[in-house]
């Protein structure tokens, strides 16, 4: 193997590690393996960067990146009494200080400096992928959904075990007698499912497309195994029994069949666009359901939360609680006599979630990622030619959006690569074309050179 090859792998092996030891923020050896390894792939893309560049796109990426990392930062820096005093919600923590008889000190934003500061690291996990791609070129595509694939594959495989068997699980904290898989929570990992399901769609339409100089037989065992794997992810999904992952199945399912159809097709993009609609009525009915609980408990605790979350926002606006504070802030609003053995970690809703510990500043921030997700989403669907996997990246990042709204896969490092790389696919097809384009002129190029009776090269 080339050591061009090897650097190629080096993003598709950090994102299966990333599926094994990512599926929860539980156990602090795992978060400090990626964390570390995405800190290198950092470091790398700073100290030797690609001669290619990084194109808008791109940039626009690490500039989102680069502001919620200084939205973290602004949230630790330490105020003076007068100022934090004054900020909404924190009335009860100045009347704490009073009743101990103590001054007010100097405090940060965050109500929680030490849950603020140990979600920092994290951001490590999607800007490592981010910089292996689109600075390193450290990878290729099909490999990355190779991997995809793989922790896919051995994450069912975990979970029917888990039925079977009832275990193992990896994580103190996990969904007992239902199929986690690598994670901690069985409904994200019904999202790493709904996720492959685009890219084994996307690799079915490459592989019948007329361009690709395989022979037939080779393109006949890729649709195969495929196929296969396809198979094992459906299985998957059976056992996993996700209410929001069977809601956003079938406009998944739809959306990726548009990537399987040959590429001749117009009704392929027709197909996609159709489902990508579906798939945003299945998420807007999944958030009323939410709020008005349909008779299921899961949706019913919910609604009990998002009851509790919403006001919340409201009462800390502008600037939030502080992120990793959600459970703290929910604990002071909870009706004393409704507490039990039980207790709310998250909203199960990440724009919620992530509305109360930002405010302001991170829902412009969510606003201008949504905003970019959906121009870029349509320019890719109307481009001809299609870029299959750059499609499969926005039906995988749809759904992930979409599952976030009644749960919080996000906040788990292997969701996080995973998105980060579905996002990613969507930035990069002009850095491919141009790739493509300088390639094809040195070919066009290279045909003008003959070999001369003398043994000389001349045009």
């Amino acid at each position: 193997m080339t050591l061009r090859k090897v650097q190629q792998a080096v993003v598709p092996a950090y994102l299966f590690l990333c599926l094994l030891l990512g599926g929860s923020t539980q156990g602090s050896w795992r978060l400090l393996i990626l964390e570390l390894l995405g800190a290198a792939l950092v470091i790398w893309a700073l100290v030797r960067p690609s001669g290619e560049g990084v194109d808008r796109n791109g940039r626009f990426l690490f500039w989102l990146a680069g502001a919620w990392v200084a939205l973290v930062l602004i949230q630790l820096v330490p105020l003076p009494p007068a100022v934090w005093s004054a900020l909404p919600g924190r009335a009860v923590v100045a009347e704490g200080f009073t009743l101990r008889g103590a001054p007010l000190p100097w405090l940060p934003l965050s109500l929680s400096p030490a849950a603020t500061a140990a979600i920092l690291p994290l951001i490590l996990v999607p800007l490592g992928v981010m910089a292996g791609i689109l600075v390193l070129g450290a990878y290729r595509r099909r490999w990355c959904v190779a991997a995809l694939v793989a922790g896919t594959a051995i994450s069912v495989l975990l979970g029917a075990l888990q039925l079977v068997q009832g275990g193992p699980y990896l994580f103190p904290i996990s969904n007992g007698g239902q199929a986690a898989g690598l994670f901690a929570n069985s409904n994200h990992q019904a999202t790493l499912l709904l996720i492959a399901i685009p890219f084994l769609a996307a690799l079915i339409g490459r592989a019948q497309s007329p361009s690709r100089s395989s022979k037939g037989s080779a393109r006949l065992s890729r649709i195969v195994i495929a196929l296969g794997a396809l198979a094992v992810v459906l299985l998957g999904l059976a056992l996993n029994g996700s209410l929001a992952a069977l809601g956003l199945a079938g406009p998944v399912a739809l959306a990726s069949v548009g990537l399987a159809l040959p590429q001749a097709r117009r009704s392929a993009r027709w197909l996609g666009g159709f489902a990508m609609l579906l798939l945003l009525g299945a998420v807007a009915a999944m958030a009323a359901m939410s709020q008005v609980g349909g008779g299921n408990v899961s949706y019913t605790s919910r609604s009990d939360i998002y009851h509790q979350t919403v006001p919340a926002i409201v009462d800390y606006l502008p600037v939030g609680t502080g992120l990793g504070t959600f459970q703290r802030v929910y604990q002071l609003r909870e009706d004393p006599a409704a507490v039990d053995a039980f207790f709310v970690n998250h909203a199960h809703s990440d724009p919620l979630e992530w509305a109360l510990e930002t405010g302001l500043p991170g829902i412009l921030l969510m606003l201008v990622l949504l905003g970019w997700w959906a121009m870029t989403s349509l320019r890719l669907w109307r481009a001809e030619p299609r870029n299959l996997f750059a499609l499969a990246g926005t039906i995988g990042s749809a759904a992930i959006l979409g599952h976030s709204l009644v749960d919080y896969p996000l906040r788990d490092p292997a969701i996080q690569a995973l998105f980060a790389l579905c996002l990613v696919f969507m930035a990069e097809p002009r850095r491919l074309s141009a790739r493509a384009a300088s390639r094809k002129g040195e070919a066009r190029a290279a045909r003008h050179l003959v070999m001369t009776d003398d043994g000389l090269v001349s045009a």
